[in-house]
């Protein structure tokens, strides 16, 4: 059984206001850090999914590229365009680029749920469900294709549709934490200083 890693980063960042995943925590770029949890998993294919403008900013990674067409469409996209690129794949480990404390055991675990009686396993934190750092099954694509082709982006409206595995995590796991604005990231960088 194939399980890709997918790490999305072909966001606008527009409340931060420049390309987040290049900033640097811990001294890695933000998507390597998503990018590195999950090739300690021995995850294949490994993909970065961007677009044609920013794939020039990558460092020299061993993954393949999934460009966009179109830009900036939205994570329920990308993972559709992903899944019709990849036909021998069977599950596809989806983590933003902008998770700077994703983790191989958090991806482990997670792994080890997968179950044929679902389309999806996706963690939730409290009231919230995290559906960018989730596995989806390949049997998710019929319905992802009719939502894309109705223009819907959202991610909710895909799980809603699907048989999904909720994986409920405690309220203080920081693996979740991900950066928006430049407000997320002076906190985020503070608790590393503050951590050393």
């Amino acid at each position: 059984m194939k399980i890709a890693g997918i790490v999305l980063a072909g966001g606008q960042s527009s409340r931060y206001g420049q390309p987040k995943m290049f900033e640097m925590f811990a001294g890695q770029p933000l998507y390597k850090h998503s990018l590195i949890a999950l090739q300690k998993n021995q995850l294949d294919p490994l993909i970065i999914a961007t677009n044609a403008h920013l794939q020039y900013q990558f460092g020299q990674e061993n993954v393949q590229w999934v460009i966009e067409k179109q830009p900036h469409q939205g994570p329920l996209f990308a993972l559709h365009h992903i899944m019709t690129a990849y036909p021998d794949v069977e599950w596809f480990f989806v983590v933003a680029s902008d998770m700077p404390y994703m983790n191989a055991e958090f991806i482990q675990k997670m792994v080890g749920l997968i179950n044929d009686t679902y389309d999806a396993i996706v963690p939730t934190q409290g009231l919230r469900d995290q559906p960018l750092a989730a596995l989806y099954r390949r049997t998710a694509l019929p319905k992802a294709t009719q939502l894309t082709a109705q223009n819907k982006r959202s991610m909710k409206v895909l799980l809603e549709q699907l048989r999904v595995c909720y994986v409920s995590f405690d309220d203080d796991s920081s693996t979740f934490i991900n950066i928006n604005a430049q407000q997320d990231w002076s906190q985020t960088s503070k608790k590393e200083f503050n951590n050393e």
